[in-house]
């Protein structure tokens, strides 16, 4: 075998039109910047896009790749000796497959809904889509084991698939049910409210949330819904805007291409030595599953589901208003008890007070505002009803133990 030339030609076949393959390409760069270059060659392309002829016969040190189908993990196999697949549904020959894990999003899923005091919660997803089954079978398995009512729908091609629709995969099974959406209404219909919907994905997310607006349901507070993949684009076009849980994508292209430096290290070290070299010869294919960062809340989720209708105004009534400086006294008005019962009432429901409602959904915009845009800290605090910055420091402190500059550091990728 003849040592790899001094900088390893990589090429990226990952996907750049949605946020998942876009958060992996950034990971494999935060590698190279800090372990130094490969030649690499990145193709722009669609999930479901087959491997380009103009590649066939081509040969590669190493593949990074998602592969959609198993005609584009057969192509991506034919191009390198090391190839590590994002995607996670095909293994590779050689490498390994990284993937986000499907136990740990359906934990996260149903804590954040138990959090919001939902005890029935559901599964939305695509029958015979791997990661949407994987999902869903780790959710129904949680909610057996915590004994939570739930239900599960699968939307699926059947027999009445379309056959214009000329893409395969989850985006043949995305853009059927957006065109025919029938059985997702009926299901939801069938749902005693309120129900959170735990979706298999943003797409679905935002399916549910449409279906649900066409039967006239309020979003969240009868019908509340989360995805996954916190693709932005998705979720704010979303009305109202999507919650979703956040993959870890950064590491996941980070560590892949850490994985395959290790393999082209592995393979120069079996040079001149016999039993490496045979140990590099051997088929090998590891399997990684990268837990998600955190569940994004919008406006999807952004309730507490409480059965005492002067209650639930109450929590309306605050999350609407709370970044406009309103005040204990003015949630008592809006829904015409006195302080004193209102604040009873939080106690014995929700275990904490009005007051800390309020500076819980002031802070969860705070939140927000600090990863999604580069103002500074007095801007922040003017928009969230803190008179100075000093003022809101010390409240996100108090709550999260972090200082606000700390916070965006550690929880902005870029």
């Amino acid at each position: 075998m003849q040592p790899l030339s001094k900088k390893p030609q990589v090429l990226l076949f990952i996907e750049s039109s949605r946020a998942y393959g876009r958060g992996c390409l950034q990971g494999v760069a935060g590698y190279l910047r800090a372990h130094g270059s490969w030649d690499v060659i990145h193709l722009e392309r669609g999930l479901s896009e087959a491997v380009p002829s103009d590649l066939v016969g081509r040969r590669f040190d190493g593949v990074i790749a998602r592969s959609e189908n198993g005609s584009i993990a057969k192509g991506i196999q034919q191009l390198a000796r090391w190839v590590v697949d994002l995607r996670g549904s095909f293994s590779p020959e050689r490498g390994a497959l990284i993937d986000t894990d499907p136990e740990a999003c359906a934990r996260l899923a149903i804590d954040h809904f138990v959090e919001r005091g939902f005890r029935r919660i559901v599964y939305c997803g695509y029958r015979g889509v791997d990661f949407s089954d994987a999902r869903g079978d780790a959710f129904m398995r949680y909610c057996a084991e915590e004994k939570l009512e739930t239900n599960r729908f699968e939307m699926t091609l059947g027999q009445s698939h379309n056959p214009a629709i000329p893409i395969e995969g989850v985006l043949k099974h995305e853009a059927h049910a957006e065109i025919l959406e029938t059985a997702l209404v009926n299901w939801l219909q069938q749902q005693p409210l309120p129900t959170a919907v735990f979706a298999c994905n943003d797409v679905c997310g935002r399916q549910v949330v449409r279906a649900a607006m066409k039967l006239g349901y309020r979003v969240p507070e009868q019908i509340a819904v989360l995805g996954v993949d916190n693709d932005e684009v998705i979720c704010d076009l979303t009305n109202p805007p999507l919650s979703s849980i956040e993959p870890d994508t950064y590491r996941i292209g980070f560590e892949g291409a850490a994985y395959l430096a290790s393999l082209f290290a592995r393979e120069l070290g079996a040079v001149g030595d016999d039993d490496h070299r045979d140990a590099a010869n051997k088929p090998d294919c590891r399997k990684i599953m990268i837990p998600p960062r955190r569940v994004v809340a919008r406006f999807s989720t952004d309730i507490l589901a409480v059965n005492d209708p002067e209650l639930s105004s109450a929590i309306e009534f605050i999350r609407l208003e709370a970044c406009n400086g309103i005040g204990v006294a003015d949630v008592a008005k809006h829904v015409a008890i006195s302080r004193a019962t209102l604040e009873r009432r939080f106690r014995s429901v929700l275990d904490h007070t009005p007051r800390e409602e309020i500076e819980r959904v002031r802070l969860e915009r705070v939140k927000t505002l600090l990863l999604q845009t580069d103002y500074g800290l007095d801007r922040i605090a003017s928009m969230t009803a803190y008179s100075k910055a000093p003022h809101l420091i010390t409240a996100f402190r108090r709550q999260t133990g972090l200082t606000p500059t700390v916070f965006r550091k550690r929880h902005r990728r870029f």
